[in-house]
């Protein structure tokens, strides 16, 4: 409806224009010719702006309409009383045409150039996009990559020592009574050194993790997988898991356990997200390059803030936790030439997963 208007209103104004100019030839007498010269020039005026407006067949179709409007004026009041002005108005009607076609093909090669530039500006705006996200994944990588040797020196330092640390305890506690008070100082020492080394272990798997096995593997497979072993936790917190799987789906090229850690850890992430209860949504998608998978949850989203961040190694917003899951999710996702990626929704954070497709 709103196109429609867009296109009769001028073309409304164009011939109501041309009819007024008319009624002023009309009620003007002969003997003014001066104005009648003016009226004359002022049919100009719609004839441009319909080819401007409408190209070519605009200019051509306003002309005739002007002709046709003071065509009768000539016929009548002009062929009769002053047949030498008579054939300079003939002369004008051609003159019509003329002006209405160059300047509509004139209109024409504007709008397409015009047309031009916009799908070129949109087609520069749509590369920067994609320059700034590479370069954003390379910064990433860039990141990850820095980190993980730090990581891997330190860790390599401090498990040998804490490893001396667990034995000397379990020693000592050998020594002390079963029914001593001291003998729970020395259980409180064993499960900080077993908390440390499973901290180290998850150093180790952001530092220097596994290469890709990769097999053919059912993503809407591992999917399900996922959903069943995180199922009991979801239901004891009043999560909904909602599964949203595309049909024929075709088999990837993916190492389908560290697949599988990725969703687990964007999985716990949605449920810590949504403590008090909510809904998770599982989807896959597909397209002609990669396959997808979608981790949506109803805890409010993420923060700008918080969002350029939230893939870093060791940030977290969470008072336990090392800050490393996300991180580790987001290395396999690249050590699988795919990407993992966050944005808000209506109601909360979604994930996405995104992986080659593979001959």
């Amino acid at each position: 409806m709103k196109d429609v208007r867009t296109i009769w209103v001028p073309v409304s104004l164009v011939g109501a224009s041309t009819l007024f100019i008319t009624v002023l030839h009309l009620l003007t007498p002969l003997d003014q010719i001066v104005l009648h010269q003016i009226y004359q020039r002022l049919y100009y005026i719609p004839i441009i702006a319909a080819a401007f407006l409408f190209g070519l067949r605009g200019g051509i179709l306003a002309a005739l309409f002007a002709s046709l409007a003071y065509l009768p004026h000539i016929l009548l009041h002009w062929q009769h009383s002053n047949y030498d002005y008579a054939l300079n108005q003939y002369a004008e009607i051609v003159l019509f045409n003329v002006v209405g076609a160059v300047t509509g093909f004139l209109g024409d090669r504007s709008r397409k150039a015009r047309a031009r530039t916009e799908r070129t500006a949109i087609e520069l705006q749509r590369a920067y996009a994609e320059l700034r996200q590479t370069f954003d994944q390379l910064l990433q990588a860039d990141r990850l990559t820095s980190l993980g040797e730090l990581s891997a020196a330190v860790v390599h330092e401090v498990r040998n020592p804490l490893a001396s640390i667990k034995g000397a305890v379990e020693i000592l506690e050998d020594e002390i009574a079963p029914d001593s008070p001291r003998r729970e100082f020395a259980e409180i020492a064993k499960r900080e050194v077993e908390r440390l080394d499973n901290l180290i272990g998850d150093f180790l798997r952001f530092a220097r993790p596994a290469q890709p096995s990769t097999a053919p593997a059912d993503l809407t497979e591992i999917v399900r997988s996922t959903a069943a072993f995180i199922g009991s936790r979801a239901a004891a917190q009043n999560v909904q898991i909602e599964l949203q799987l595309a049909s024929h789906l075709p088999l990837i090229h993916v190492d389908a356990e560290q697949i599988k850690q990725v969703l687990l850890n964007l999985t716990i992430n949605a449920l810590q997200a949504m403590p008090h209860g909510g809904q998770m949504k599982l989807r896959t998608a597909l397209d002609k390059e990669t396959a997808a998978v979608e981790v949506e949850d109803t805890g409010g989203g993420v923060s700008e803030s918080v969002a350029g961040r939230i893939f870093d190694p060791f940030f977290t917003t969470k008072e336990k936790g090392a800050g490393l899951g996300l991180s580790i999710a987001y290395k396999i996702a690249l050590q699988h030439d795919g990407n993992l990626s966050l944005v808000n929704g209506k109601q909360g954070a979604i994930f996405r997963l995104s992986l080659p497709l593979k001959d």
